[in-house]
């Protein structure tokens, strides 16, 4: 198995197109060959565009994906969401 030079959420650009946008997805095919599929960030003519895959070997690191913050587990009691049924009881 082979390893990922890159993560899901990084931003990458291809060095041939110049083709830009957000690892969504990434692929290890039977040669051995390692794929990303970018997401581009920026919309065309108010729409989003097709997303496009890449060989890992052609891409370049325009910016790392954010570490998410680490938040304390929900523990249990009642539920988060105000509008629950638990929560309109409990008021």
């Amino acid at each position: 198995m082979a390893t990922f030079k890159f993560n899901v959420g990084d931003e990458l650009k291809d060095t041939i197109t110049g083709f830009a946008g957000i690892v969504m997805a990434r692929t290890e095919w039977l040669n051995g060959c390692l794929r990303y599929q970018l997401q581009p960030k920026k919309l065309k003519d108010g729409k989003m565009q097709d997303e496009a895959v890449f060989d890992e070997q052609q891409l370049v690191m325009v910016k790392p994906a954010k570490k998410p913050e680490e938040t304390k587990p929900f523990r249990g009691g009642p539920q988060r969401d105000s509008r629950s049924p638990v929560r309109t009881l409990l008021r």
